[in-house]
C-alpha cells in the first residue's frame, strides 16, 4: 500500500521533478527561512513552516493555528514531530526540480510545492504550545 501511494505521488509530478534530494540537501535551503506548502497541482495552502534551525520549526497550518515541530532525519526522509500531536510523525521524501523543492509523504503520496521561501516569521493565531 506504502509503495503504490509512493509511486503515485512520483507520477503525479512531471518528470523533471523526480530528481531526489538529500534531507540534508532540503534544510540546507530551510535553515533560518520560512517556505510555504502548496498542495501539487492544485496550489490550495496547506502552511507555512518557520525553520528556527535545522532541528526545530514553527508550523503554522492555513488556519493559522501553530505547533512547534522537532526536525529528524531518518536514512532519505525528512520526519517531523509536532507538540500538539504526539507521537504522531510526518515525514517527507525530499525532491527538486531546477529550483523549485518539493516534498513527498510517502504514507499517503500526497505531494506538496514548496511556493515560497522567506525570511518572514510565521503568523498564528495562537501561541504555539511549548
Amino acid at each position: 500500500m506504502i509503495r503504490a501511494a509512493l509511486l503515485l505521488g512520483l507520477l503525479a509530478l512531471p518528470a523533471a521533478a523526480q530528481e531526489r534530494i538529500a534531507p540534508g540537501e532540503f534544510l540546507d535551503a530551510a535553515d533560518g527561512r520560512t517556505l510555504t506548502f502548496r498542495t501539487y497541482p492544485t496550489g490550495e495552502l496547506v502552511g507555512i513552516e518557520e525553520f528556527l534551525s535545522r532541528t526545530r520549526t514553527v508550523w503554522a497550518r492555513a488556519d493559522r493555528s501553530c505547533a512547534y515541530g522537532r526536525v529528524e532525519v531518518r536514512d532519505e526522509r525528512l520526519c517531523f514531530l509536532y507538540d500538539d500531536e504526539p507521537g504522531v510523525e510526518h515525514c517527507w521524501l525530499t525532491l527538486r526540480r531546477d529550483t523549485t523543492l518539493f516534498v513527498l509523504m510517502p504514507r499517503t503520496g500526497e505531494v506538496q510545492q514548496v511556493s515560497d521561501i522567506t525570511d518572514k516569521p510565521v503568523v498564528c493565531t495562537n501561541a504555539p504550545l511549548s
